[in-house]
C-alpha cells in the first residue's frame, strides 16, 4: 500500500488522474479564494478572476505532477504556439494591463459595476501617460465617423497628426511600423487594446529569450532567466513595455539568422522582419531612449558580424536583398516625412521638449533595483521615474573586464570589448555628464541621463548573462574567497548609494526605511556573493533562481488586469456623450474645473476636444485666443501639455503649472468666439453667474451645458 502511494506521488506517473484531482482541487480554491478572501476588498465578485486564479493555480501544480525538465523542454519547442494561445485567451476574454480604471474616480464613481474594476492588482494612477493620455488617443480612433484616419479633428479640436506623436493606429502601409497596433483595425477596441497590449509582452520575452539564447550558445535556463530579467525588470513593467528595447533586440535576432541562414525563404522573411523593425524603432520618436538604445545595438551588431564573419560569404543575393530593404526603409520614411513633418517639426521646435538640451549626469535611478522590489506594493511619488533596470550595475562590467583580461579568446574579445566600450561611455554620461560639445557629436543631447540609464542596465544584464553561459570551470575568474569579500562590500556600496540617492531624491515620503533595508540586504547581499563566483555551477544554479524571483517581484505585480473598456463607454455619462456625438459630429467641447484626465476621456469617446492634451501645440488657436498676449506668453503654450480651464469673467491668461501642465483661465465671452458648443464640468457652471448655459444632462456630479 505504501509502495503504491509513493508511486503515485512520484513525478510522470498517474499524469491524467493527477491533473483532474488538480484540475478539481484549483477551481475549487479559486472560488473559495473569490468570495471568502477577495469580497473582503472587491465587493464585486467575477467569474473572470476565478478563471485566473484557478490557472495560476493549475501551473503551480503542474510543476509537482510532471518533471521540471520535460515540462520546460516541452514549452520550449512550442513556445510559440504557446505564445499565440496566450494572446488568443486574452483577446476573446478582453483582458488587458491598461490602468484605464482609474477613471472610476473622475467619471461616476457613485455610478459602479464591477465592469469598471480591475480584476487583479491595482490601477496606477502614477501612470498617467498610459490611461489617461495615450491610450485615450488610440481608443478615439475606433469610434465615430471616421474611424482611423491619419488625421483627426478630436484632439486638439483641431486638425491632429493622429500617427506620429499620438501613437494611434490608422489605415495606412506605414502600419508596417505599428504592428502591434494593427488589433485596433481587425478586432476593435476593446480586443485590440487586449493584443496591443499583451503582444508587446511576449514579443519582449521572446525577443530577449531568443538574442540570450544565441550570447549563450543555446544554453536554455540561462537564457530564460535574461529573458525574465529583462522582461519584469521594475522599468520595463512601470513604462511598459519600452518598445525601443522590444524592437533592439528583434533586430539583432533577425541580422543574426540572416546572416547565418542559407535558406532563401528565411532570409526573405528576415529582412522583411527587419524592415518593419527599423521602422518600428523609428516610429517610436522618443529620442531620449532611441538614441540610448542605438547604442545598445551598435556594440551587439558589431559582435554579430565579426562572430558570423568566417562563415559568412557576401554574395549578390544578399547584396540585392539588402538594398531592396533599405530602399523599401527610405520610401517609406519618405512618405512618413510628407505626411508627418509639420507635426515633426511642431513638436521639435516646442519649449518642452524640443528645447531641451541635455549634457548628463547626476543619474538617480542606476542602483534603485534595490528598491524595486517594493515598489509593486508600495508606490513611491513617481514609481517610473524610480524604476530601473534589474541589471546589478556595475558588477557585471567589473566582472566582464576581469574575465576579459584572463581569458583573451577571440569569442570573449568580440563580444565583451565592444559591449564594456559602449556601457563604459554611458556610465561616464549618467554619473558625470560630458561637455556640451561631445554631448552634440555622440547625440546625447537629445538623451537625459535616466532614460539612458535602462539601456545601460540592458548592456549590464547581457553581459551578464554571456559570462554566466559562457564560462567554463577552468578558466582563470577569482578565488571563491575573494568573490565573498567583493560581493560584501559591493552591495555594501550599491545598498548605500540607491538609499542615499532615493531619499534625496523623495525626501517627504520616507519611502527608504530601516525594515527595507534589511530586507533587500537579505536578497541581494546573497546574490553579490553568488555572482563574484559565477564560475561554480552550484553559485550559477543558485544566483538563476534568485535572480528570477527577484525579477518577478520587482515587475509581475505591477500592471493589473483588467477586463474590457467599459469604463470609457458604458458610463452613463459616455452614453450621452456619443448621443450627443451621433447628432452633432462637429461639435467642439471644452472641460471645466475637471482634472485633465476628463478632457482626453471625452476624446476617447470621440469628440472634439478643445482642451485635450496637446502632444505638439495648435498655435494658431493660441494665438487667435490670445491676441496681443501670444507672443508673451508663447513659452508657456508652445509645449506638451496637459489642460485644465476654469471660466471666469476676467481676461482670458494661460498659467504655467508645471512643465507639461497648463491651466486656462477662460473668459466666458470667449465661448462664442471658439465656437464652443458643450461644456462638461464638475459643479454646476449656472451658479458662477457670467450667463446662463443650458443643462442637457446632470448625474453623480457630471454637467453637461450647450453654450447658447
Amino acid at each position: 500500500m505504501l509502495d503504491r502511494i509513493k508511486k503515485f506521488f512520484c513525478k510522470d506517473n498517474f499524469i491524467k488522474t493527477k491533473l483532474i484531482i488538480s484540475a478539481v482541487m484549483a477551481v475549487i480554491l479559486a472560488v473559495v479564494f473569490e468570495y471568502k478572501v477577495y469580497s473582503i476588498i472587491e465587493p464585486f465578485p467575477s467569474k473572470n478572476r476565478i478563471i485566473f486564479i484557478a490557472i495560476s493555480l493549475m501551473i503551480v501544480f503542474l510543476h509537482f505532477i510532471i518533471k521540471l525538465n520535460t515540462m520546460y523542454e516541452f514549452l520550449y519547442k512550442n513556445r510559440y504556439k504557446f505564445a499565440c494561445a496566450f494572446l488568443l485567451f486574452v483577446m476573446i476574454g478582453k483582458y488587458s494591463g491598461s490602468s484605464i480604471t482609474s477613471y472610476n474616480i473622475y467619471i461616476q464613481p457613485g455610478i459602479d459595476t464591477g465592469r469598471y474594476h480591475t480584476l487583479l492588482g491595482i490601477a496606477r494612477q502614477a501612470r498617467s501617460d498610459e490611461w489617461a493620455s495615450s491610450t485615450d488617443y488610440i481608443l478615439s480612433q475606433g469610434v465615430g465617423e471616421n474611424k482611423f484616419e491619419y488625421y483627426q479633428d478630436s484632439l486638439r479640436g483641431a486638425k491632429t497628426d493622429m500617427f506620429t506623436l499620438i501613437n494611434a493606429p490608422v489605415l495606412d502601409v506605414l502600419m508596417l511600423g505599428k504592428p502591434f497596433q494593427i488589433g485596433f483595425l481587425l478586432f476593435g477596441n476593446s480586443m485590440g487594446l487586449s493584443f496591443y497590449w499583451y503582444v508587446r509582452l511576449v514579443a519582449m520575452f521572446l525577443g530577449a529569450f531568443e538574442l540570450c539564447m544565441i550570447v549563450t550558445n543555446k544554453n536554455k535556463k540561462i537564457s530564460l532567466l535574461g529573458a525574465v530579467m529583462i522582461s519584469f525588470s521594475s522599468a520595463v513593467q512601470w513604462w511598459y513595455c519600452l518598445d525601443c528595447l522590444i524592437w533592439s533586440q528583434i533586430i539583432l535576432v533577425l541580422a543574426n539568422l540572416f546572416l547565418e541562414t542559407d535558406k532563401r525563404y528565411v532570409k526573405y522573411l528576415s529582412a522583411f522582419g527587419i524592415l518593419a523593425g527599423l521602422l518600428s524603432y523609428l516610429f517610436v520618436l522618443y529620442p531620449p531612449w532611441q538614441i540610448a538604445f542605438a547604442y545598445f545595438m551598435v556594440a551587439m551588431l558589431i559582435w554579430i558580424v565579426l562572430k558570423n564573419w568566417k562563415n559568412y560569404k557576401i554574395n549578390v543575393h544578399d547584396v540585392v536583398v539588402v538594398i531592396v530593404t533599405l530602399i523599401c526603409f527610405g520610401l517609406l520614411v519618405f512618405r512618413w516625412l510628407v505626411m508627418s513633418g509639420d507635426a515633426i517639426s511642431a513638436t521639435m521646435n516646442t519649449a518642452y521638449p524640443g528645447a531641451r538640451t541635455e549634457t548628463g549626469g547626476f543619474c538617480a535611478i542606476l542602483y534603485q533595483y534595490i528598491f524595486n522590489i517594493f515598489m509593486s506594493f508600495k508606490e513611491c511619488l513617481n514609481a517610473c521615474e524610480y524604476s530601473s533596470m534589474l541589471s546589478f550595475f556595475p558588477i557585471p562590467m567589473i566582472l566582464g573586464t576581469v574575465y576579459l583580461i584572463r581569458n583573451r579568446r577571440r569569442e570573449n574579445v568580440i563580444f565583451l570589448l565592444p559591449m564594456l566600450i559602449i556601457s563604459t561611455f554611458m556610465t561616464i554620461w549618467c554619473i558625470f555628464g560630458f561637455p556640451e560639445w561631445l554631448a552634440k557629436i555622440t547625440l546625447m543631447t537629445m538623451s537625459t541621463a535616466n532614460r539612458a540609464s535602462l539601456a545601460l542596465g540592458t548592456m549590464n544584464i547581457y553581459i551578464l548573462i554571456y559570462l554566466m553561459g559562457n564560462i567554463k570551470q577552468d578558466d582563470k575568474f577569482m578565488k571563491w574567497w575573494i568573490g565573498v569579500i567583493l560581493g560584501i562590500i559591493s552591495s555594501i556600496f550599491v545598498i548605500y548609494k540607491a538609499s542615499t540617492e532615493l531619499t534625496m531624491q523623495i525626501p517627504d515620503e520616507h519611502y527608504v526605511t530601516i525594515v527595507k533595508i534589511i530586507i533587500s540586504s537579505s536578497l541581494f547581499v546573497p546574490m553579490f556573493i553568488l555572482i563574484f563566483n559565477l564560475n561554480k555551477q552550484k553559485c550559477q544554479t543558485a544566483f538563476l533562481y534568485l535572480a528570477c524571483f527577484t525579477a518577478l517581484l520587482s515587475g509581475l505585480c505591477v500592471n493589473p488586469i483588467i477586463r474590457t473598456t467599459d469604463i470609457i463607454y458604458e458610463k452613463p455619462a459616455s452614453k450621452k456623450m456619443q448621443e450627443i456625438r451621433e447628432k452633432e459630429p462637429d461639435a467642439i467641447w471644452i472641460s471645466e474645473n475637471c482634472a485633465f484626465a476628463v478632457s482626453n476621456y471625452m476624446v476617447a469617446n470621440g469628440l472634439r476636444t478643445l482642451n485635450s492634451t496637446s502632444v505638439y501645440p495648435n498655435l494658431e488657436f493660441y494665438e487667435e485666443l490670445l491676441g496681443d498676449k501670444a507672443k508673451e506668453q508663447e513659452y508657456n503654450y508652445n509645449r506638451y501639455a496637459h489642460h485644465t480651464v476654469f471660466l471666469t469673467d476676467e481676461e482670458t491668461n494661460i498659467i504655467l503649472q508645471q512643465t507639461d501642465y497648463l491651466i486656462w483661465n477662460l473668459n466666458y465671452k470667449d465661448l462664442k468666439r471658439l465656437n464652443i458648443s458643450y461644456i462638461l464640468s464638475n459643479r454646476d457652471i449656472n451658479e458662477l453667474g457670467y450667463r446662463e448655459f443650458e443643462e442637457v444632462y446632470h448625474e453623480d456630479n457630471v454637467f453637461i451645458f450647450k453654450v447658447k
